[in-house]
Formats: structure tokens, sequence, C-alpha cells
């Protein structure tokens, strides 16, 4: 993954219904960009219901409430170890390589 302070990039490995491979996401005006170490069992302490290696959006939090001028959208993303939350205002699927490989030179091509 990557944040610049305006725009993020994550590079995840996709499922197998999906087409397998890597794909790579980019939100656009982010508000905010966090990243959490979380395995499963800590999904019971996190502040708002997630499911386990999905894409979870929260509608109606606090966080898109103080920025609804800009109409925001949460998402937090859980993988095995780490959880990402971004606030953000668009977001698109700017590559899905079915071919896969490691993650981050996926993204270094995208980046380049």
């Amino acid at each position: 993954m990557l944040y610049d302070g305006k725009d993020a990039f994550v590079c995840y490995g996709a499922s197998p219904q999906s087409g397998g491979g890597n794909a790579v996401l980019k939100f656009r005006d982010v508000i905010d960009f966090r990243v959490t170490p979380m395995n499963v069992g800590g999904l019971r302490e996190c502040r708002f219901p997630l499911h386990p290696w999905a894409f979870n959006e929260v509608i109606c939090g606090e966080e898109t409430v103080e920025w609804k001028a800009l109409n925001p959208r949460l998402w937090l993303i859980f993988f095995n170890d780490v959880t990402i939350e971004v606030l953000f205002e668009t977001v698109s699927l700017i590559l899905h390589d079915a071919e896969g490989g490691p993650p981050h030179k996926t993204l270094m091509g995208v980046l380049r």
C-alpha cells in the first residue's frame, strides 16, 4: 500500500472467485488513512462490526458525518493480520492482474 497524503493505493491478492491474481485499488481525495495490526481475534475489539477478509463499508459513522459536505465513504478492509481504514471520496479498480505474483511488485508496476 502507498498513501501520499492525498491518494492511497492498495494492492491485495484477489480471491479465486473473482479471478485470483492481484488487484490494485486507488482511493482518491483521502481524508483519513490508517493501518492497524489486527488478527481475527481482535475483530471483537473493533469499534465497528467487521467481517473478516472482506471490504466493510460503514454507513453513517461519525467520521462520515463530520465530513458530510464532501460526501465521503468509510471502508474498513480486513486482511490476515492488518486492517486498513480509509475515509475517501472516490475509489476505482486500477488493475486486476490474473497472473498474480508478489503484491508489492504489482503495485510498483502500477506506480511507474
